[in-house]
């Protein structure tokens, strides 16, 4: 188990509280504190985008068929979105120590149906961001029409 900066383990716990809990936080956690060290805001910004992106468009296509109008369309804007979360992971652990970059290689870069479980889960963490994002927003009275994704 890795150890946290005191932010991003305060972010973690924090989000852990809300309710939804998170399916993959120590992966979350690596993410957020190489981002941190490497100064790639935009990167987790881009993640935290995506992932919402998926978690939404899994949440409808378990709702419907394959025979349902659409179905088509949002089960390849659901598999656009794995693939860019699956780049963005690539290049952002590409520079890490050989141990957590194997390790995230193995769980969410192969092709498979356990990979892509995996980027589920962590897109519903992306997604518990996303939410606490906006909720900061509201509450500040700071509300941006661009980021409704």
């Amino acid at each position: 188990m890795h150890t946290f900066s005191s932010d991003i383990e305060a972010l973690l716990s924090h989000l852990d509280q809300r309710g939804g809990g998170l399916r993959k936080r120590s992966d979350i956690g690596l993410l957020f504190e190489h981002a941190a060290e490497q100064g790639a805001a935009e990167l987790i910004n881009n993640l935290v985008f995506h992932g919402k992106v998926i978690w939404s468009t899994y949440g409808l296509l378990k709702k419907h068929s394959d025979q349902t109008d659409g179905y088509a369309n949002l089960e390849r804007e659901f598999m656009q979105a794995v693939n860019d979360v699956r780049l963005l992971i690539h290049e952002h652990t590409a520079s890490w120590h050989e141990d957590h970059r194997m390790r995230f290689e193995e769980t969410y870069l192969g092709m498979n149906q356990g990979t892509i479980r995996n980027i589920v889960d962590l897109a519903h963490d992306f997604a518990e961001i996303k939410h606490l994002q906006q909720d900061a927003r509201h509450s500040s009275g700071n509300g941006d029409a661009k980021d409704n994704a």
